[in-house]
């Protein structure tokens, strides 16, 4: 079986000055009734994941919440910067994305290697991760946020994601749907970079390949003028450190996805839909996921958590559903894009956090086709983008 288990970017990636931030900007108040009302609900799900898993859930719970503050209050973004990438050559966020890798791989390869426990993310170079990740890729675009994004900025207000989370959960359960035949098409299995080495030097390895990736994007920004900022450097410290520490509570890398892909089936379950019966759902993670809370899963328990997280930072900021409301054809888009991203993530074992992020830092193959099929992705749905009046 696969393993299973960002973004409404922004451009404060690199150190030219944000327009809202050369103006001077409005002063921005807090929103004392909203902050009041999420609080309460993080203290109700801390409440409840504390009840259902004990201090791993009250853990996790505050590990997303953490990472919810910290990818709103930093604008941390994925999809955004791949495309400011694709349209002006600016590699800088890819770079950041990169040595955020790098730095989790110091954690995942050789703990993982030790076999003291955690263990990476590892799966299968397919067919199904040729399509997924391209689909992913595409959908992202349109959407304008992968997995974590579409998290952050709907805890945000954001009115797009308002759309793009639901049709990402119909997407994600379409997709566990389609999965097992279409892996069946054709799979290499799970290959590991660096595999028969020790874990020295398979993190030698693994390092090497990351760093020297986040070293070419930084200079092909550099070349046009752009440059990493000490902000989005901490950021992506902070965001390292949280993922360190989901890998720790939970045994395995931060994902996002699947966690969709559970309430939508869920859902379905609810309303009849023999869910149970399809072959994902008969496989032993899944089949114990359905069977159980959905507190009882990383993936889902830090879901909730990261949308709460972003929604108190958006409160204290005053930047909760600050931007204008999109117009139909972007809700369009952010169906479209919701959809084609709950369908690739399953088809690819995860999206830019679970597929990408988890899979370079832990040596796995998968995780650097995923990123290629998943930019030549974004520059279909770039295009496609005019269409819809961006």
């Amino acid at each position: 079986m696969p393993v299973s288990s960002p973004n409404s970017g922004s451009s404060s990636i690199t150190d030219k000055p944000h327009p809202a931030h050369a103006t001077g900007g409005a002063t921005r108040v807090v929103d004392r009734p909203l902050l009041l009302l999420i609080s309460c609900l993080g203290i109700v799900l801390a409440g409840l994941a504390g009840l259902d898993t004990g201090v791993t859930g009250l853990a996790l719970v505050g590990l997303g919440m953490l990472l919810g503050m910290a990818f709103m209050g930093f604008q941390y973004g994925f999809a955004s910067g791949w495309r400011r990438f694709l349209e002006t050559g600016d590699g800088s966020p890819l770079s950041l994305h990169f040595l955020l890798a790098a730095l989790c791989a110091l954690m995942f390869i050789p703990v993982s290697a030790a076999g003291i426990g955690p263990s990476g993310s590892l799966a299968p170079v397919s067919l199904s991760l040729f399509i997924g990740a391209f689909m992913f890729g595409t959908g992202m675009q349109l959407a304008n946020g992968c997995g974590s994004g579409v998290l952050f900025s709907f805890g945000g207000g954001s009115g797009r994601m308002l759309v793009a989370l639901p049709f990402f959960v119909i997407g994600s359960v379409l997709g566990s749907i389609i999965l097992p035949p279409v892996l069946a098409l054709g799979s290499l299995g799970q290959v590991e970079i660096g595999a028969g080495l020790s874990g020295f030097g398979k993190l030698a390895v693994n390092l090497a390949l990351l760093l020297s990736a986040a070293a070419l994007f930084g200079w092909l920004g550099a070349r046009r003028g752009f440059f990493l900022s000490r902000k989005m450097l901490l950021a992506t410290a902070m965001i390292a450190l949280l993922c360190w520490g989901v890998f720790w509570v939970s045994q395995h890398p931060w994902g996002v996805t699947f966690g969709f892909t559970l309430w939508g089936a869920k859902i379905a379950s609810a309303i009849g839909v023999p869910i149970e019966d399809f072959t994902f759902w008969t496989w032993p993670g899944p089949q114990r996921a359905l069977t159980h809370s959905v507190l009882s899963d990383t993936s889902s328990l830090m879901d909730f958590a990261m949308i709460i997280g972003a929604g108190l930072t958006a409160a204290v900021t005053g930047a909760f559903a600050k931007s204008a409301w999109p117009n139909a054809r972007q809700l369009q888009a952010a169906a479209l894009g919701g959809l084609l991203m709950g369908i690739g993530a399953r088809l690819s074992f995860g999206c830019n956090i679970g597929a990408f992020l988890a899979g370079t830092a832990s040596g796995s193959l998968h995780g650097w086709i995923w990123f290629a099929l998943a930019l030549a992705g974004s520059v279909l749905g770039i295009r496609l983008r005019a269409r819809f009046g961006f």
